[in-house]
């Protein structure tokens, strides 16, 4: 699938389960949230670990974003988030300083003079696009940031300010959910609308930028 469809998919199918669930089995967004809230104050710390370990069990990190939305609401639920995946994508970046060369070969990831020079002279700005922007994977960045040894600290600050709105997005959409405000689930949905279509329209002068070799067929 395509990335830039990515979060407005994720949102529609997760909107479609909960009705789906709902008219099945009669569970609805306020029974989750009692059921994750029952474990009082050990559930944040349930949320920050299971978000930190997506990267290694490949669970669609979206879900985990949207539960919090419903179970916290915007606040703490953003902050919850925020720090769970700043932790993934630290714990990824040392795997790629170790095991980036294998990644890269495994994904046939290439690169250019202009490639590389964004990321020896711009990492923060070449890692901050890439988390607004996300051209490859969240995880994949993660790796290639370790390997192509960007510096930790603008790594790190370039990720907590790249995945800022995308995190805030999907807990939205989740807090809307469960207090029954469809206004505010429509405003996420076409808040992320706007901006992928503005991506879309934009995507080769940035990957131009970036230096990215020039893509072979069709997107």
């Amino acid at each position: 699938m395509n990335r830039r469809l990515r979060v407005v998919v994720t949102i529609i199918v997760f909107l479609v389960l909960v009705f789906w669930i709902n008219a099945r089995w009669q569970i609805d967004p306020e029974e989750i949230r009692i059921f994750i809230t029952s474990f009082g104050w050990k559930a944040p710390f349930l949320f920050i670990i299971l978000y930190a370990l997506t990267p290694f069990f490949f669970f669609p990190a979206s879900l985990l974003s949207l539960t919090a939305g419903i179970t916290y609401g915007i606040w703490p639920g953003v902050l919850f988030i925020w720090i769970g995946a700043t932790v993934a994508a630290s714990a990824g970046y040392v795997i790629g300083k170790f095991l980036g060369t294998k990644v890269a070969s495994l994904r046939e990831i290439e690169t250019t003079a202009r490639f590389q020079e964004r990321v020896s002279t711009h990492g923060f700005l070449f890692v901050l696009i890439l988390r607004l922007i996300p051209l490859i994977g969240f995880g994949m960045l993660n790796y290639l940031s370790g390997w192509l040894h960007i510096r930790f600290r603008s790594y790190v600050t370039a990720t907590m300010v790249g995945i800022l709105p995308g995190t805030i997005a999907y807990v939205t959409v989740g807090a809307g959910i469960v207090s029954g405000n469809l206004w505010m689930v429509a405003a996420a949905i076409v808040g992320a609308g706007v901006f992928i279509s503005i991506v879309y329209f934009h995507k080769n002068n940035i990957r131009n930028w970036l230096g990215f070799p020039e893509k072979k067929g069709k997107d």
